[in-house]
């Protein structure tokens, strides 16, 4: 099945989804891109542009946040 909405989304749009602010979502896309993809947002850069791909976000919605790996959502 084809999932919803576009396969890349900008970052504004991730934000938005994952509840956070633009200038969040841009810090976190930095930071993936500078760790070669060790931590923060995942992202592509295409061009100028940055993307953010949908199934980036639909697993961080299913296993919590991006630097805890465990799965809780930083819960203790």
């Amino acid at each position: 099945m084809k999932p919803a909405g576009p396969t890349f989304l900008r970052v504004r749009e991730a934000a938005v989804i994952l509840g956070i602010s633009a200038s969040a979502a841009y810090e976190l896309v930095n930071t993936w891109l500078a760790s070669d993809g060790q931590t923060g947002l995942p992202a592509v850069r295409l061009g100028r542009t940055i993307r953010i791909p949908r199934a980036a976000i639909e697993r961080l919605a299913a296993v919590g946040s991006a630097g805890d790996g465990d799965g809780t959502g930083g819960a203790a």
